[in-house]
């Protein structure tokens, strides 16, 4: 006989909903495009290793997790389906996992409800994990084409030293990561460079558009920094640019972005951050920055410009206004903060 369950309120068919989700083995999702927020049930955590609830609940969760090399290719699947271009969201990409080695999935959603303006304002979907069949499907093309370059028999081919090989690519991609943090980092502050910047703005103004999420841009810079070299020489300059960048970024978000644009200028990005909080946030550091004590009461000060993306427009128009904003505070007298 099959049983049947006739629940009396919400609050039951919502516990026994929760129930199904905490044991499915795969991953499942929920984004509400409104408020931005994800839930993720425990198989999603377990099929990554990640302990449950260990990330934010939202859309950078996943997108930082997506490997490098097919970023790309599943945001351009993701806008086309809630642009209405495709029908079906089905897309195979590789995940980061807890021990930083990536599992293939294939991602499975569908719209649930639009607003009245016909934007998507809630998703769906599944992570599936489909890594043995993938890797398998991976090494199969490789001996074909290997076996139809000529250069391995069958035999031969069983035989090669796989272990040999993996240990190869893992020190390559090691090399590989080294060359790339050092490609974007600046070496005296151990912050951002200017690539890394225009990277992540790139990114992020491709974020706020796809999502509809507020997005705000910082540009400071020390006020009269020529003076302070001129008089207490390059090495002292170099030492406050090191520790201001300190003091600065490990104030900030893990998905806010900090950079040197060069020589004192500094920039940051915060995603899902408005106008008005951001220029709050700008003044504490302003005010935080006079108080520090560089050497033997050798204080300085800081200009900001601020500004919000304006949806649709262009990344240079952005920051030519965030560099306008910055110009009028050293205008009306430095040490503080302006905006446009």
């Amino acid at each position: 006989m099959i049983k049947t369950y006739n629940y009396t309120n919400v609050n039951d068919a919502n516990s026994t909903l929760n129930n199904v989700l905490d044991i499915i083995v795969e991953g499942t999702w929920d984004w509400n495009a409104k408020t931005g927020h994800v839930d993720r049930n425990p198989g999603w955590y377990r099929m990554l290793g990640y302990e449950v609830g260990t990330f934010l609940k939202d859309v950078f969760t996943w997108e930082n997790i997506i490997h490098p090399d097919d970023h790309n290719m599943v945001m351009k699947h993701f806008e086309l389906y809630t642009t209405g271009k495709i029908e079906t969201y089905k897309v195979e990409y590789r995940c980061k996992k807890s021990d930083d080695s990536y599992l293939w999935i294939i991602d499975r959603g569908k719209v649930v409800e639009y607003d009245n303006e016909g934007n998507v304002a809630r998703m769906i979907g599944v992570h599936e994990n489909i890594h043995e069949r993938k890797m398998a499907q991976i090494e199969l093309l490789k001996k074909n084409q290997l076996l139809q370059e000529g250069n391995l028999t069958f035999e031969n081919l069983l035989s090669q030293k796989n272990k040999e090989l993996e240990q190869k690519n893992l020190e390559l991609e090691k090399k590989i990561r080294e060359v790339e943090y050092l490609s974007v980092t600046d070496p005296l502050t151990t912050i951002g460079n200017r690539r890394k910047f225009e990277q992540n703005l790139e990114k992020e103004v491709a974020r706020a558009r796809r999502y509809k999420h507020s997005l705000s841009l910082v540009m400071f810079d020390i006020d009269y920094f020529k003076q302070i070299n001129d008089k207490h020489g390059h090495e002292m300059g170099d030492h406050i640019l090191h520790q201001l960048s300190l003091v600065i970024k490990n104030r900030l978000r893990e998905n806010d972005c900090f950079a040197r644009w060069g020589g004192e200028e500094f920039v940051l990005i915060f995603p899902e951050t408005n106008l008005e909080k951001t220029i709050n946030i700008s003044d504490k550091f302003r005010e935080l920055i006079n108080q520090i004590d560089f050497d033997n009461n050798l204080f300085i000060t800081c200009s900001f410009g601020v500004t919000e993306y304006k949806l649709n427009e262009s990344v240079n128009d952005l920051f030519s206004r965030v560099d306008n904003a910055l110009y009028q505070a050293k205008e009306l007298g430095r040490n503080r903060v302006e905006s446009m």
